[in-house]
């Protein structure tokens, strides 16, 4: 008897853990989109006062706290240094840092289009490019505050409720 309860402990355990670990995913990815909304805003502010060439842009941005936790910065940076094509490597970058990401396909396919352009126009383009970039991925950020508000609650209680259900049905 002791080892059922044990069990079904357990059992509401694993439950509880999946709906909050869903949960955290949707503040994971607020958290990181407005870190990429962050770093657009720094990337075109370096870009337009001080000229600075992408590598250095890259290298700032990986040293920073704030986008740390995004990786693509410095990714981006050690493949640019080796293959000296900056779309390239910002692809690849993403490609390499998606596993960690929380972002869904069309934050990483906008944060695509943005590495497309990005260096291959005069400081007016690509300061464009960081604006308009920056601004769809603005919108996406509201729509990712929405769903943890609502989709992130209802995981946790999900979560919470399926353990209990298991628990009952199984007792």
């Amino acid at each position: 008897m002791i080892f059922k309860l044990l069990g079904l402990m357990m059992l509401f355990g694993v439950c509880t853990t999946a709906g909050l670990l869903k949960s955290a995913m949707f503040s994971k990815r607020v958290r990181q989109l407005e870190g990429f909304v962050g770093a657009l805003d720094a990337i075109s502010t370096e870009i337009r006062y001080l000229a600075a060439p992408l590598e250095d842009i890259m290298a700032k941005c990986d040293a920073m706290p704030e986008y740390k936790e995004l990786r693509v910065f410095g990714m981006c940076r050690e493949i640019f240094i080796r293959e000296r094509d900056f779309p390239a490597a910002w692809e690849k970058a993403l490609h390499m840092a998606k596993p960690e990401l929380a972002l869904d396909a069309g934050d990483h396919e906008a944060l695509a289009w943005f590495g497309r352009v990005l260096g291959t126009t005069d400081v007016d383009g690509q300061t464009a490019n960081c604006a308009r970039y920056g601004e769809l991925l603005r919108q996406r950020l509201t729509r990712a505050r929405e769903d943890r508000a609502k989709r992130g609650k209802m995981y946790t209680s999900l979560g919470v409720l399926a353990g209990v259900f298991l628990v009952v049905i199984l007792f």
